[in-house]
């Protein structure tokens, strides 16, 4: 598919006000997990424009509704696409790859542009990056209140989350470098609260 500048310009620009607020899913998150599509994209084959686009509003509906983002999320690009003069068969594979890139819900990835951006938002959800999300993310939600001896078990859920869930190559390799860096701060962590370092 073919989606001129202008439109992932404006696109860009609206998930960026959309987003804006949202303390785990902003716009810094949003770029990594477009240029980990991208990257992915180029290596896979894939319609780089369609990933470039659903990338950019994957979780515009997260300030708005984090349990059920991706279903909301798809809804409101549904409407943002149409309102620029997109053809249902421009929008709904945009459509599709945003309700099926979260974890947490929403349909499996039907295409390989969904499967692209699940997998992004999963290198994304792991590493040093992910864990400091992950921090936030628990914080918010009540989960997590800064004892630093329960972070071991935020590592392992993190883990948990993505292991042996990527869809292509380049993802898991990519998930794989992230986890070993986590099991590496993990056992760092441990063994300071132990006193042994």
């Amino acid at each position: 598919m073919q989606i001129n500048t202008e439109d992932l310009e404006e696109i860009h620009q609206t998930a960026q006000e959309m987003v804006k607020g949202a303390s785990f899913a902003g716009m810094d998150h949003v770029e990594r997990v477009a240029q980990i599509a991208e990257q992915i994209g180029r290596e896979e084959g894939a319609d780089l424009d369609v990933l470039r686009a659903a990338a950019y509003l994957h979780d515009i509906a997260v300030p708005l509704d984090k349990a059920r983002h991706y279903d909301l999320g798809g809804r409101l690009a549904r409407g943002l696409l149409r309102d620029r003069g997109w053809a249902e068969e421009q929008i709904e594979p945009v459509v599709h790859a945003i309700e099926a890139h979260s974890r947490y819900g929403g349909p499996e990835p039907q295409t390989l542009e969904a499967r692209i951006l699940q997998d992004a938002d999963a290198v994304e959800y792991v590493g040093a990056v992910g864990l400091a999300r992950a921090i936030v993310r628990s914080f918010e939600a009540g989960e997590y209140r800064g004892n630093v001896a329960e972070l071991p078990t935020l590592v392992d859920r993190l883990i948990a989350r993505v292991e042996g869930s990527l869809h292509t190559a380049r993802g898991r390799e990519l998930v794989a470098e992230r986890i070993a860096w986590l099991r590496q701060f993990q056992a760092r962590l441990q063994a300071e609260l132990a006193g042994e370092v």
